[in-house]
């Protein structure tokens, strides 16, 4: 299985629509996507590249930030919540930083 970034998903439902009518469920994934992605993919590429460098961060969990692009520390806890891994208050200000970057 493949995590895909929300990024992803959009260009992808994107170029399906121009070729195809979408499905109520594939339009509905297309507006959401919208509406949250503030990045391209391939910038959202980039930072979970650079995010699994910090700590122990899978690629779930760099995909999941590079989605929400969380920009305060609360943010990113609730991202780790029911992880078993939670990042150090130093590795949370190295993601905000990069996150940072991004936007």
């Amino acid at each position: 299985m493949r995590i895909v970034l929300l990024s992803e998903v959009k260009e992808l439902l994107m170029k399906l629509s121009k070729e195809r009518e979408l499905s109520r469920e594939q339009k509905i994934a297309l507006e959401h996507s919208e509406k949250i992605v503030k990045i391209s993919s391939k910038k959202a590429k980039e930072l979970v590249k650079k995010l699994t460098e910090i700590g122990r961060i899978n690629d779930k969990q760099a995909c999941k930030i590079a989605d929400l692009l969380p920009t305060e520390k609360d943010e990113v806890v609730a991202i780790f919540a029911k992880e078993t891994y939670m990042p150090s208050d130093d590795e949370i200000e190295q993601i905000i930083e990069l996150v940072k970057q991004y936007i």
